[in-house]
């Protein structure tokens, strides 16, 4: 078993069918959607034994996301 340092990029919109089912007030997810998107996009690189939003791109809407994760 391995860790690595890995950092990516997730988008905190929501999907615009929900916007147009009016599910939502507004279109950025809410943080316990944004927490499930993060480590769903995480687990496709391993197992994340911890992770952090470091920053914020409210132009882009994306936030910067780095971990640490476990291989096999």
């Amino acid at each position: 078993m391995q860790t690595k340092l890995i950092g990516l990029t997730v988008g905190v919109k929501v999907s615009a069918d929900a916007l147009r089912e009016g599910r939502l007030k507004s279109d950025l997810m809410r943080s316990d959607a944004l927490r499930s998107h993060i480590e769903t996009q995480l687990a496709t690189h391993g197992d994340p034994l911890r992770w952090a939003i470091t920053a914020i791109d409210t132009t882009d809407c994306t936030a910067q996301v780095e971990a640490v994760v476990t291989t096999l």
